[in-house]
């Protein structure tokens, strides 16, 4: 029994971020049943940010549109009368988010430098999967042979990697236990 309390603190990290997650995960399914798929709408935070992205794209001269899809709950992204893309509620980033959210918050160090910590990092997470969206409407009308490698391989890679540089800017700041 000696030899399993060097790894304590392991374990520990281990079931924080496991409650934390599944905790936010389960109240992020309840948000997502309140029926915006039975209305054949998305969910506001997918509205919001195909919105975004579509504002985004007209600020960069593009022509953008963004309608709801019928009979589905997402949106159709145009870009120059064209259809590039459908944003469907994984496009929101929001797992993305509340995996981020769960592991700074299971390296917790001082309640205020955690909090702004999170708040700054969902912004950047949020500010990141907007300009990925943008990218991809660019990218799909104009170069629809990298379809597939952008979509699948570059952009998810950018987001999660993103993330990966946040939790390491984390870890390595100095330690302030206040938290614990």
């Amino acid at each position: 029994m000696s030899t399993l309390r060097s790894y304590i603190p392991v374990f520990k990290f281990v079931a924080t971020f496991s409650v934390i997650y599944i905790a936010m995960s389960l109240l992020y399914y309840l948000f997502l049943q309140q029926g915006f798929s039975e209305m054949n709408s998305p969910d506001p935070i997918t509205s919001q940010v195909s919105y975004q992205a579509q504002q985004s794209l007209v600020a960069l001269g593009y022509d953008a549109r963004i309608v709801n899809v019928p009979h589905h709950p997402s949106i159709y992204m145009y870009f120059n009368k064209q259809v590039v893309y459908r944003v469907i509620e994984g496009c929101n980033a929001v797992s993305v988010m509340i995996l981020f959210v769960a592991f700074v918050l299971a390296f917790a160090k001082a309640w205020k430098k955690t909090i702004l910590f999170i708040l700054t990092g969902l912004l950047f997470i949020y500010i990141v999967n907007i300009l990925r969206l943008v990218a991809l409407a660019v990218i799909k009308y104009q170069y629809p042979e990298y379809n597939y490698i952008s979509h699948d391989i570059v952009f998810p890679s950018a987001i999660y990697g993103s993330v990966i540089l946040l939790w390491l800017y984390w870890i390595k700041q100095p330690k302030n236990y206040d938290f614990i």
